[in-house]
């Protein structure tokens, strides 16, 4: 499961906000997509969408698709590795169009599925990790692993 991710994630934002925490507990719970930027927004009694990415943005976080979209690809490839299941399959099994799966992991990654899944999901939370910390301005927690 994602959620095992939880802490190495909280380790590099010490002192996140109520807020952000949820968005990323929920995220990492649901194993990538909580729905829209709007409707977040709007249960968490935001307003709207532009309040939301701004505090994502001052927390250090990644913008929520962005975020949703590393803890899915997180996600296949812990299920690939632990299963040795393909990505086309994977993509059946979440309902979704195979292509555009493999479009998000080129699209995210930057690298084709083979060479994600290679690089294995330890690769994949470096990443997700590196990424919260370019954007929050160096803060960090604890290392992982």
């Amino acid at each position: 499961m994602v959620a095992d991710h939880l802490p190495a994630i909280q380790s590099i934002l010490p002192g996140m906000k109520v807020f952000p925490r949820a968005v990323v507990e929920a995220v990492l719970l649901s194993e990538g997509s909580i729905g829209s930027t709007e409707l977040v927004a709007q249960l968490l009694g935001l307003g709207n969408r532009f309040r939301l990415a701004r505090l994502l943005k001052r927390e250090g976080l990644p913008p929520l698709h962005r975020l949703a979209a590393w803890t899915t690809i997180l996600c296949w490839v812990r299920t690939a590795e632990r299963d040795g299941t393909c990505l086309f399959r994977l993509a059946i099994r979440w309902h979704r169009h195979p292509s555009a799966c493999y479009r998000l992991v080129k699209e995210v990654t930057g690298l084709r599925w083979m060479e994600v899944r290679t690089r294995g999901a330890g690769w994949v939370e470096r990443r997700l990790l590196s990424e919260c910390r370019v954007l929050c301005g160096g803060r960090r927690g604890r290392p992982l692993s």
